[in-house]
């Protein structure tokens, strides 16, 4: 198998072919004045398995289309297979139809891929579960909240506690296997939000977090609302200090200042979204799924 990496997941890309001892397939990519995306194989990859690895973080649509152009190419050049690593999977949330009319934009993902030749898919903590439901090929939904712990662990934390801001069964599994990670107990909080408006509303209940630091660990933080409350909540309550551990820190415009003035002490993000919140990878998680597929 040779690594394909996308223009959005350079450094990753790079990471997974070191600890899988596997080459990277060199390639070129630019835009031209118009700003069109252009791709090319620098090497012949006929007859080649191929890990194709592209995150779809904002600007999601130009990463999506670039990474339509390299499969659409990869199958024109008969790779054997592909397998594609998109850590962030953008429109995951698009994933129903509240109102008359809208488009199902997961759908439309899930049949692109698999028309260009997707033989198997890997995501980190997509949102909804029920997006890998419209895949017809093995898709396989991996977590980075164990490693968001680990990270959080070695900082020398008293009595830790990991907290889901929300309390849906997958934000409550992330936040299980993050305490389980590191040995810790977990907790959870309940939220609302209005389809309309987008307004969110975090109910508050006793959580036994005095004098402990409190690690929220989240799937995607856009605009930082769920998470800030969740830390205003654990403060009033009397946690040391408030960390967060996010898969996807998007963090748009205000965010970032909205959970520090919540409280927060320190945001962590993957290398699923390239910022300087990025400060675990999420290589490990993909490579150790693939050892084991060997």
């Amino acid at each position: 198998m040779k690594i394909v990496g996308g223009p959005s997941s350079q450094e990753l890309s790079r990471k997974i072919s070191e600890q899988l001892n596997l080459p990277l397939v060199s390639i070129k990519t630019k835009r031209f004045p118009d700003g069109e995306f252009y791709f090319k194989f620098e090497e012949d990859i006929a007859g080649e398995d191929l890990l194709v690895v592209q995150s779809l973080y904002p600007p999601q649509d130009s990463r999506v289309m670039e990474l339509f152009i390299m499969l659409h190419t990869a199958r024109d050049f008969k790779a054997r297979s592909v397998k594609l690593f998109v850590p962030y999977l953008a429109y995951s949330r698009q994933d129903e139809r509240y109102l008359q009319g809208e488009c199902l934009s997961s759908g439309m993902i899930a049949e692109t891929l698999e028309h260009l030749g997707v033989n198997t898919l890997y995501t980190v903590d997509i949102h909804n579960m029920k997006v890998l439901g419209m895949y017809n090929i093995p898709t396989h939904n991996l977590t980075a909240s164990g490693e968001l712990a680990k990270y959080f662990a070695a900082k020398g934390l008293k009595d830790p506690l990991v907290v889901s801001p929300d309390d849906e069964k997958t934000a409550i599994k992330r936040a299980e296997f993050a305490a389980k990670t590191i040995n810790v107990d977990y907790d959870f909080f309940t939220k609302k939000r209005d389809r309309y408006t987008g307004e969110i509303v975090t109910y508050s209940k006793k959580v036994d977090v005095k004098g402990k630091d409190a690690i929220i660990i989240d799937d995607i933080i856009s605009t930082g609302k769920t998470s800030a409350n969740v830390a205003r909540i654990l403060k009033e309550q009397g946690a040391r200090r408030v960390f967060v551990g996010v898969s996807h820190a998007l963090l748009l415009g205000d965010a970032y200042k909205l959970l520090k003035d919540s409280g927060v002490e320190e945001v962590v993000g993957t290398d699923s979204v390239v910022n300087e919140h990025a400060k675990v990878s999420v290589a490990p998680i993909l490579v150790n799924v693939l050892k084991k597929e060997k």
